[in-house]
Order: C-alpha cells, then structure tokens, then sequence
C-alpha cells in the first residue's frame, strides 16, 4: 500500500465509525453491521453468504479450527496462512511472547481498540465476547453471525471492516477458503491494522505476517521512507526504491539525490588516430576531466561527427569512483566515412558538454617538417638554448632530423634529433661559442629546411661573481694603499642569499685563504651588487660598503707580487683546490687564478672589473655602451674576462641594477 492510501484511509475510518455511531435504526445493505443484523455487506443480494435481510446462511460455518489455513478458528491465537516457526505466528497457531506482534497484542485492539480491552484478533473482539477469533468462534453455536459479533455498533465497522466486501462474514468469511489470514486477512492491505483500523491509524506497523504490511518492507522497491521521503529520487534510472535509498545515489553516478559531478574539461582537441587502430590519440590523450573526485564511478556520454572516429565500449567513458579523469579510447576507419579525415567528439555529463576535434591519419601517412621553434634566439656565450623541431603529423615509426650549426664558430648542436613515433616533436641544445657573432640552426627532414637565427653575445655567467675590485686607493687618499674593497654581481634571473657566505683573500703564493663571513641577512637581486670594504675604506666615500672584513686582510699591491680573490657558499673551506668556490680571481703572480692570472696594476684610484661581454673594453666599460650592461662575462680565464679601470666605480646593494 502506498503511502498517499494510507493517509486516504485514515479519515475515512474515523468516518465510517462516526456513521456507526450515530446510526439508530438497522439498515441492511448499508454495509453496517447494526443491531439487530448478524451481518451486513453493503448489498442486499442473495445467495452471497449474506442475503438480503443481513442474517447469515449457516453454511458460513468453518467447523473445526484448521491451523494454517489463513482463517482464525476456535481457540486460535492467530493463523497468517503458513505453519512457518520464528514469524510471531507459530506452528501451533500460538503467539510467540517474545514476538507478540500480530493483531492481538500490539493490534487495534490493544488500549486504543473500539470498545474491547483486546483487538478483533483475541478472545474479546471489539464489540463482543464470542467474537469470530474466540473460542466460540466460527464453527460453535455463538458464531461469527451471532448477535454479539463483530458487528456490533462500535465494532471496526470501517469500509474495509469485519463486515464489509473482506469481512469475516463475507464469502470470504472465518469459514471459508480466504478467511482471516490470507491476503486480506488482518494483516493484510485491509487488515484491522492498516489506516483504516479500528485501533489506530499507524497500527500493525509489524503485521501478523502479510507480505504488503501497513508499514511495509523496508527494503522493498517500495521505500518504508516518510511521506516527503527523497527515495523517490530525481529521476535516475536505478534509484527510488533501493536498499539505500531514502535520499541517497543509491549506486547511481550521476543521481540528483548527491553532490553532482560536473564535467570540467575534454582534451586536448587537435589529436590524431590512425587508420585500422584503436587505444588513445596521440601524441596526447584524449581524456574527460570531472571538477571534482567521483564519489561513485561516473559514466560520461560520447557521441562522434563521424563514423570515422567512435569511441569505445558503445560511446561511453567510464570514470571510477575517487577519480578525477578517464582515458578516451577509439576506433579509427577511414573507410567508414570516405572524404572525411577529421571527427567532432562531443563529451556530456548532465547539461555540460565539451568538444574536442581528432583527425585520422593513414597507416602510411608521409610526414614533412613543420617548422623549428623559436624562430629566433640571443644566447651568451658559453650558455645553451632550447630549440624544437616540430613536424606536420605524427610518423608511424621514428623519424630523424638533421641539424646544423652555420657559421661552426657560432657553437654547437647534435648532428641530428629523432621524432618518436606518434609524436609531434622533439627538442635539442644549442650551446653558444666564447666569440660573439650571427649565424642559424637549421633542420632538415627530406626536401625541408627550417631555420632559425642566433645571435651569441658573449660569455656569460649563471652564479654570483666577482665584478670589481681595488687593491690600492689614491696616492693621495689618506688610507693609502688600504682603501680596498671587493665588489660582487648577481647576473641570474634569481636573488641569491648570501647570508654566511665567504669572501676571502689569499697570497699568490700563500697556501690558505683568509676568510670573511657575510652577515646571516646579507642578499643580492638579479642584476645587483653586494659591497665588501675593508677597516680604511673612507667613511666619506660616496659607495658605502653593505659589510666590512675590517682588518683581516689586506689585498696585496706589489708591483712583482700578486694574490687572490674569492667567494663561495658558508661551507667553503680555506684550501685553494676546494670546488665549493663560485669564482676566483687571481692577479699578478697568483699561483691558482681561473685560466691565466690578470697582467698588470690600474693605476692609484683604479680597480679591476669584470667584462659585460666578450667584446667589452675599458673604454666601453667606463664611459661606452657597456658601462650600464653589468658585469656578466665569464669564460673563466681571468686574463680574458677582467679589464683595468683608470677610475673606481663601486656600486652596493643600493646602487641602480644593471641587466
């Protein structure tokens, strides 16, 4: 019984029983058993158990009580059809204490019953003590058509009471085949439990056994869910009615009753499949991308402009419950739709669908080059530059490309790049010669060359070097030789913490080197300098050092001597073979300078400064182009990368950056 009948039911009893109780006067037919009437089945017919003066025919009589009949006899506690044990309706037609649920303990006649301590099931029906369940029931003298039957005025006289068309009296009587018990016994969709009963509109929520009980089977397809219950959810296929239902998917993935799943993305468009194969596009997959986890696996409808292109598993993609995205997999036939080498596929999840083209190549597609990427390129000297060569479709099998490098001096490339199968593309390095100068990549697949032009600048460095300084002041400066300071350069795109970090000074032929820690917060942005000074360096100067050695060192200024500058990370040891050194400068006499010492002295007032570029001079670094470029040039040969300046320059960590 649906839940809307119940409710339906509910008035209607208490209806029916206000109209029995307010009846004076017996009428027969009127489908009230009133005083006067051993039966009353709303007709007046004859010949149907209950004629038409409403006294019974006596063969309505079940004789000797029969358990498991579905009828309830004689002394019989209950009688639900089947002499099953462990139902609350034993065997022996005896009610189980510990499952006492049928009519006649939790029944309407229990405390709410109509005029009886004990339900239309027990020994003292509503209404009469020779009920047609007592002991003098059907079969004894004082059967169910006596005057103190079921019928009485207060008795469940309800439409669907003992009286009416399923009465106890009716050809379907406590005599008969399909008495109490059976299908529309008590405990049946009519029974004295159901919304119509004379107890109690919830009654019998545990019936005396029927299959269709008024509260019905909790996991049934029809939901035991309150009257607003969500089990009858929005619409999914496999919902309403399942054993986890009452507002949840149930199993479904794309039910309305959870969180919905959206479609995020289906891509990338633009791949290809060849001819005659299935599995995923290439070079790239296409996949379906949900915006969230799947909290149960997801099924996204596919559909194909083309009979050329179908995906697989009947054009559905499967997407798992926890994941986010699922492979595309298709068949490609170019005989399937000739002329066409190119499908729309249609992804869509709900209301939200995406497109994404794939094109279908033959087996034996020839392949030519596209085009090598970039087009053009500025590269230091000494550094590498990325390049891609790029062809039109993806070959069936490896594919070589031919490099060149034009002029030789510009730098070097790999002879030739390979292409993999089914793939678009393939990278390769350039890496850029000491000499600055033009000249072109070029690559070369069958009657196709593609180039690309490439400047070299010069020599540069990729880590924080050591970009000027001075082992002597002016002639004339009252520190003398000791106004000395050491300058550094950050040519990375990067800052670098310099916090603990060593600069250090040794001999040209001294076997340690003399160290300074930078302070902790000590740091230096792309294209800035940190300056280093020592105890005599004028506080009157224009430069203020950002950290002093003090008097720990003093850089050697002799004209036949000579020494070293160094940095490095706080680890750096005082050894001159240690590899932890960023980078070294040795002039004069040094014994361990990077490539060949620096020749000569600037004059008093002069410094030594590292290069922009390879072709910088001290002209173009003092007063020309150059002197605005930094200081980024490192072959590491520190004859080749350092210039004497006539006049110092020291810049700190607030100077202007210099790129």
């Amino acid at each position: 019984m649906t839940w809307s009948f119940r409710q339906l039911l509910a008035p209607l009893s208490a209806l029916l029983l206000l109209v029995t109780a307010c009846g004076d006067d017996p009428e027969c037919g009127n489908g009230i058993v009133e005083a006067g009437e051993q039966c009353d089945d709303g007709n007046t017919a004859n010949g149907d158990t209950c004629p038409s003066n409403c006294q019974p025919a006596p063969e309505t009589d079940a004789g000797s009580p029969v358990c498991g009949n579905g009828r309830l006899e004689g002394t019989e506690r209950c009688d639900d059809g089947n002499r099953a044990s462990g139902d609350g309706c034993e065997n022996d037609c005896t009610v189980t204490p510990e499952l006492q649920i049928d009519s006649g303990v939790t029944d309407s006649g229990v405390s709410t019953d109509v005029d009886g301590g004990a339900d239309a099931g027990d020994g003292t029906d509503a209404g009469s003590d020779t009920d047609a369940g007592s002991e003098t029931d059907a079969g004894s003298d004082t059967d169910a058509g006596t005057e103190t039957d079921a019928g009485s005025d207060t008795d469940a006289g309800t439409g669907t009471d003992a009286g009416s068309d399923t009465d106890a009296g009716t050809g379907t009587d406590a005599g008969s085949d399909t008495d109490a018990g059976t299908g529309t016994d008590a405990g049946s969709d009519t029974d004295a439990g159901s919304g119509t009963d004379a107890g109690s509109d919830v009654d019998a929520g545990t019936d005396a056994g029927s299959d269709v009980d008024a509260g019905m089977d909790a996991g049934s397809d029809l939901d035991a869910g309150p009257a607003p219950d969500a089990g009858s959810d929005a619409g999914t296929a496999t919902d309403a009615g399942t054993g986890t239902d009452a507002g949840t998917d149930a199993g479904t993935a794309t039910d309305a009753g959870t969180t919905q799943v959206a479609l995020a993305d289906f891509g990338p468009t633009g791949t290809f499949a060849r001819s005659g194969f299935s599995g995923p596009t290439f070079p790239d997959a296409l996949r379906v991308t949900l915006k969230e986890p799947a909290p149960v696996e997801v099924w996204v409808e596919m559909r194909s402009s083309s009979p050329a292109v179908v995906v697989e598993d009947t054009n559905l993609v499967r997407i798992p419950a926890g994941a986010t995205s699922a492979t595309v997999l298709v068949s490609a036939d170019l005989a399937a739709d000739p002329g066409v080498t190119k499908a729309v596929l249609t992804a869509t999840l709900g209301n939200v669908s995406r497109e994404a083209t794939v094109r279908v190549i033959a087996v034996d597609e020839p392949v030519s080059l596209s085009m090598l990427t970039p087009e053009s390129a500025v590269v230091a000297g000494g550094r590498t530059h990325t390049f891609t060569v790029v062809l039109d479709v993806p070959p069936a099998v490896d594919t070589e490309v031919q490099l060149a490098v034009q002029p030789a001096s510009l730098g070097t490339a790999p002879v030739r790049v390979t292409v993999p199968a089914n793939t678009l593309s393939a990278k390769f390095d350039f890496t850029a010669g000491s000499t600055a100068g033009q000249g072109q990549v070029s690559a070369t697949l069958g009657a196709r060359t593609a180039v690309s032009s490439v400047q070299v600048t010069g020599v540069g460095a990729n880590h924080i070097v050591i970009s000027e300084f001075a082992v002597r002041g002016s002639a004339t400066g009252p520190a003398g030789d000791n106004d000395e300071f050491i300058e550094l350069y950050n040519p990375t795109a990067s800052t670098v913490d310099l916090g603990g970090w060593q600069v250090q000074y040794k001999s040209s032929t001294g076997p340690d080197y003399l160290s300074f820690s930078l302070p902790p917060d000590a740091s230096i942005a792309p294209g800035s300098y940190y300056l280093v000074v020592s105890d005599a360096y004028p506080a009157s100067a224009p430069v203020q050092g950002d950290a002093s050695w003090e008097g720990l060192f003093h850089l050697s200024a002799s004209a036949t001597g000579g020494g070293h500058v160094r940095v490095g990370p706080p680890d750096l040891g005082t050894k001159p073979e240690d590899p932890l050194a960023v980078d070294t400068v040795g002039y004069g006499t040094a014994n361990r300078p990077e490539g060949t010492a620096i020749q000569g002295y600037p004059p008093n007032g002069g410094s030594f400064e590292r290069k922009a570029n390879v072709d910088s001079t001290a002209a173009s670094m003092q007063t020309g182009s150059d002197a605005l470029k930094g200081n980024g040039h490192d072959s590491n040969v520190n004859a080749a990368d350092i210039i004497l300046r006539t006049t110092r320059q020291p810049q700190n960590a607030s100077s202007p950056v210099e790129p």
